[in-house]
């Protein structure tokens, strides 16, 4: 997937206007541009202007708008995905409590469960910055499986953005075998992504296993984490699973969450 645009959803809140400064430097990056989307959702303006409004916020890339006539977020969401086949939705998160519709909840998972392309997730705790600060791409796999259907996403983005690829995997500490023997883990999570050897790889030892993987994002910098919407914990009816939006909320970058089936 060749992306060239990124898909904003905005709904006249601060939370989903976050999005903003992370998807134009993202465009700028890699020669993109934005495409903002709104609807009518009990805002002081109508989307035409309230859009109007928020491309004069952006001047390192080109922008348009998409106002829309949607009540329903996640029609109007999905309609400005498939005008065309470059482009990747890149919106906003809580990761808990109460949502708006340009903030992921119930109407993100709908979208993921009706497009098979990756979105950006920016959490709480993500940087304005972050592709500033990072240099790495952080892939969180726990299985080959799961990194295997990283991969053309991981080696397109870190090509992309200029970033260097990294796995992490976290085992809890009673995990013994899997500490002692961190190449039987990492050989396959790092032959899967098409690394050479386990340099790239890193298996962390911790209780609070997302914890860890944000911390480690910190420390790198990462500008990026790339992981599957189930991780093992998923609940198949849901589209993302427990701990991948347990990553999203803690992650100091966006984080590019690759459907899986």
């Amino acid at each position: 997937m060749n992306v060239k645009t990124f898909v904003v959803p905005l709904d006249c809140s601060e939370l989903s206007e976050r999005a903003l400064p992370i998807a134009e430097a993202m465009a700028a990056r890699i020669g993109g541009g934005l495409l903002l989307v709104s609807a009518q959702f009990h805002g002081p303006l109508d989307p035409h202007e309230y859009l109007d409004e928020q491309t004069t916020r952006i001047t390192h890339c080109p922008v348009d708008i998409a106002p829309t006539k949607h009540e329903h977020a996640a029609a109007a969401i999905t309609g400005a995905l498939e005008g065309s086949d470059d482009r990747i939705l890149c919106m906003t998160t809580h990761g808990r409590g109460s949502f708006r519709w340009a903030a992921v909840g119930s109407v993100a998972e709908e979208v993921m469960l009706k497009t098979d392309r990756p979105v950006l997730l920016i959490g709480p705790h993500c940087h304005a910055d972050a592709l500033e600060r990072g240099t790495h791409l952080l892939v969180c796999a726990d299985h080959a499986e799961a990194a295997a259907g990283l991969a053309p996403a991981v080696h397109e983005w870190a090509e992309r953005l200029d970033l260097r690829p990294r796995v992490a995997v976290a085992v809890y500490p009673i995990d013994v075998e899997s500490a002692e023997h961190s190449d039987v883990v990492l050989g396959p999570l790092a032959q899967a992504l098409g690394m050479p050897n386990t340099d790239e790889a890193e298996l962390l030892r911790a209780t609070y296993v997302t914890g860890a993987l944000a911390d480690y994002a910190a420390d790198l910098p990462a500008a990026l984490i790339a992981i599957n919407s189930h991780a093992r914990s998923g609940i198949r009816r849901f589209a993302l699973g427990s701990e991948t939006m347990a990553v999203v909320h803690l992650a100091p970058c966006p984080v590019l969450v690759v459907h899986t089936l």
